[in-house]
């Protein structure tokens, strides 16, 4: 079966049009409901010139969900829930050719999906937002010293983050986010479950949001720094699916460095 990659929206915005249609002809082009998301709410110029980059084909990109699916799968099971491609929607579909108009209008039923989507992304944003404010409990040398001695603080949590052992420590101290059942032992958690790459990358979104801030993070923002941390969110959730499924797409400066350090034998296009 043909490789997977989990593709992000600047890497869509990009790349040329032949270079996606050369990758789909090999590979399978994996489209995450967050990257879906991202392209129905932006501008209608930006929804046509990605949607226009698709092969105008029966299933031309493998349609997956977030990476909730995957954790609740593992903590039903206490077993890794597989890469997200092996989680495809196995529906027949063509994405609309309206699409590809920048006067097009979405139906009200997928604008009224749009709006709960974003609903639940702003209760992310939030959650998101929580966790910064307390990662000096994990590292609480981030603000200490000098610029340089800052900075080091700052490499050395997120490698700290890279490696097993310093994650399952942390992962040791969650309490599961789903459901009253308790989280799988982290004796059985490795680098190909959903939950050890959920807690990796939001550690060190969470750690770059603290150290940006000075270890002062609002309370509110304004709406165009809101939709910054919006689009962190959604930043998070391609990069956790790219780390699982071993092959990233993205032009995205930060998640290029962060995916070099937590998937060094993974594959990066960019």
């Amino acid at each position: 079966m043909p490789t997977a990659i989990v593709l992000d929206k600047c890497y869509l915005q990009g790349t040329a049009k032949t270079k996606i249609y050369e990758l789909a002809t090999s590979y399978r082009l994996v489209m995450s409901e967050a990257l879906f998301y991202e392209l129905l709410t932006a501008s209608e110029h930006e929804r046509s010139q990605c949607f226009a980059k698709f092969l105008p084909t029966e299933n031309p990109v493998d349609l997956v969900s977030h990476i909730g699916t995957l954790m609740r799968i593992e903590i039903d099971t206490h077993q890794p829930a597989g890469k997200p491609s092996s989680h495809r929607e196995t529906m027949r579909f063509q994405f609309n050719p309206s699409l590809l108009n920048t006067g097009y209008e979405l139906p009200k039923e997928a604008q009224k999906i749009v709006i709960e989507q974003t609903s639940e992304l702003r209760t992310n944003v939030m959650s998101f937002i929580e966790r910064a404010s307390i990662i000096d409990s994990f590292f609480p040398n981030l603000l200490t010293g000098s610029d340089t001695e800052r900075a080091q603080a700052k490499q050395d949590a997120e490698q700290a983050v890279s490696k097993p052992k310093s994650l399952l420590n942390f992962y040791s101290t969650l309490e599961s986010p789903f459901s009253e059942k308790p989280l799988p032992p982290a004796t059985l958690i490795t680098e190909d479950w959903a939950l050890y790459r959920w807690l990796q990358v939001h550690f060190l979104f969470a750690i770059d949001l603290y150290v940006r801030y000075h270890g002062k993070i609002p309370t509110v923002f304004s709406p165009d720094i809101f939709e910054k941390m919006e689009h962190d969110v959604l930043d998070a959730q391609l990069l956790m699916l790219g780390c699982l499924e071993g092959a990233f797409a993205t032009r995205e400066k930060k998640l290029k460095r962060w995916w070099r350090l937590l998937c060094p034998s993974g594959t990066l296009y960019e």
